[in-house]
């Protein structure tokens, strides 16, 4: 006997009477509700699936079997990026039995009604989730933004909890579902620093998730409003050094109007002040490789968007690329059927770099490169912290600029930020 209160569907599906994929889905639902501590569970308005990447066989056949039983979303549900780029994966050299597994995986969650966006950054597509809607979604960056910037609710969570849901509609009525476990519990004192880049939200969502614990962030200080893109890296870094959920950015976040609102009227558990030498040490710790030479720039962990295709573009305008660098971007087929029509493709392409689709960086690996290739760089604070032990190299890490000024020059060549030397506080 279950000790969640149970709606007559919730226990019609857990009786099999709407079939045995629901039935299957429900049980492994109110199992992670009594782990959670739940006493009932809550409808969802849409789910994103993150058990999207292979990773053998017995994770295949589980969900093809819920394809055999039957198995529907029964929500909006969208999916992450997949293991191959199905359209590149053979001039790639992707093994074949790989290609087709992961190919079949995909094709599953097609069967059960999934949208196959396969991207990392689902909050970039129309009709998204909006304020106080209860969610699941998969991908630490997405889950971040979507708690964060859009006001949207759910949990982090380990694969196959997400497909469940999208199949039952419902999830534990627990965590971030809860009003109360949304109150900011960290404050976080931002300098001024003058004009900022998307470098600097990179270096700062990565210091913050490595003080943050347990907590939920309050970040006071932010004077303007960061762009989509800005929000996104931030979420990824903040997600990618930390177990970071969700946070706060006092007067930019929907939950966050006024400090006082963030911390839910209560005084914060602790208060970080950032300090330049911080800022620093993150912003040069991110950068792993002492190689002199230059002979891969990747982009796009989290995926690139339609406007950092526009900043790519006028970046590259007129240039060539080194004949020893090889220029990967990854993104969603969404944004680069836009970029397309918008000429910036081909602009990108007779620069000399090269868009992969399907996939992100984070499914990249050693054997996807010539043995030649030692010296990688991106401006993806999330890859700079994943990228060594993916590809087995050290990595990189500057603004987009300069990995385009040294994918030119053939050699690293990365500027300091003019926010590292403008740090202040008000007296």
């Amino acid at each position: 006997m279950s000790s969640i209160n149970l709606s007559k569907r919730d226990q019609r599906m857990l009786n099999g009477e709407e079939g045995k994929a629901k039935q299957i889905a429900m049980k492994i639902i109110i199992r992670m509700a009594e782990i959670q501590g739940a006493i009932e569970l809550v409808n969802i308005t849409h789910a994103h699936i993150g058990g999207s990447i292979y990773t053998g066989i017995p994770s295949l056949e589980a969900i093809e079997k819920l394809v055999e039983y039957g198995a529907k979303v029964s929500v909006p549900t969208t999916i992450n990026a997949i293991s191959v780029d199905r359209k590149r994966y053979i001039q790639q050299g992707i093994d074949q039995e790989f290609a087709s597994n992961a190919t079949r995986l995909a094709a599953a969650f097609e069967k059960m009604g999934v949208k196959p966006i396969f991207s990392c950054t689902p909050y970039i597509f129309p009709d998204g989730p909006s304020l106080g809607e209860h969610i699941m979604w998969a991908e630490s960056n997405a889950i971040a933004y979507a708690n964060s910037v859009l006001g949207a609710r759910t949990n982090r969570h380990g694969d196959f909890m997400d497909i469940c849901a999208a199949i039952t509609g419902r999830v534990p009525l627990a965590g971030l579902h809860e009003e109360e476990n949304r109150i900011g519990t960290f404050l976080v004192e931002v300098p001024n620093v003058g004009k900022v880049d998307t470098s600097f939200y990179t270096v700062l969502g990565y210091l913050i998730g490595k003080h943050a614990g347990e907590d939920i962030p309050v970040i006071e200080g932010i004077k303007e409003r960061p762009t989509l893109e800005q929000l996104k890296y931030f979420s990824s870094t903040i997600a990618t050094s930390g177990a970071v959920g969700m946070y706060h950015m006092v007067g930019i976040t929907p939950e966050a109007k006024t400090l006082k609102q963030a911390l839910g009227g209560k005084e914060p558990k602790r208060t970080l002040r950032i300090s330049q030498k911080e800022l620093l040490s993150v912003w040069e710790n991110l950068s792993t490789s002492d190689g002199s030479s230059l002979d891969l720039v990747v982009m796009g962990s989290p995926h690139f968007t339609l406007d950092e295709c526009r900043e790519l573009a006028k970046l590259v305008e007129g240039e060539i690329i080194n004949s020893q660098v090889d220029f990967l971007i990854t993104t969603s087929s969404y944004v680069y059927s836009q970029a397309e029509i918008e000429g910036l493709v081909e602009k990108i392409e007779r620069f000399g770099a090269r868009f992969s689709t399907d996939i992100c960086l984070c499914m990249l690996n050693e054997a996807m490169f010539p043995k030649t290739t030692k010296v990688v760089m991106t401006n993806s604070g999330k890859f700079a912290h994943y990228g060594p032990g993916l590809i087995n190299k050290g990595v990189y890490f500057g603004s987009m600029k300069d990995c385009v000024t040294s994918a030119i020059s053939g050699k690293p060549v990365i500027d300091k930020p003019n926010w590292l030397e403008l740090v202040t506080y008000p007296e």
